[in-house]
């Protein structure tokens, strides 16, 4: 069944989606990364999926109408290492950033879940400053 007619992205469609919305302007954006690598420069996006993944939706009953589900995805936002400096406000910067990018897409409501705390997250073997932006997005499977 097509987005056009039940409304909802495909689960297949969502990183790409996200990713447009997220898609570097100008040279004052972050780069985004729409999938994940084993390592990157800071300060970047990479989207991700969040846990759990996905989850039936309300009124979901097997083998009626259309699979409403909820997936749910992760925006990443990698501000510096973890070291002395201005890391904590960029990680500010760049959360900012991805809400109101995504609250600015008119194809699509991204509908916010969750944005974690602040925290140590390792890639490859580097430890960053590091937040996720989690969303809760009605999709189709």
């Amino acid at each position: 069944m097509s987005t056009i007619q039940t409304g909802l992205l495909m689960l297949t469609e969502v990183r790409a989606r996200a990713a447009a919305a997220l898609a570097p302007i100008d040279d004052t954006d972050p780069p985004l990364l729409p999938e994940w690598v084993d390592a990157f420069h800071p300060p970047v996006l990479m989207l991700d999926w969040n846990t759990p993944w996905l989850e039936p939706g309300v009124g979901f009953r097997r083998g009626m109408g259309p699979c409403v589900w909820q997936a749910g995805l992760a925006v990443l936002c990698a501000a510096s290492r973890v070291e002395p400096g201005a890391g904590m406000e960029q990680l500010e910067q760049l959360v900012t950033h991805t809400v109101r990018r995504l609250q600015a897409d008119t194809s699509y409501r991204w509908p916010v879940a969750t944005v974690d705390g602040p925290r140590r997250f390792d890639q490859a073997g580097i430890p960053y400053l590091a937040t996720r932006v989690g969303y809760r997005v009605p999709v189709t499977i």
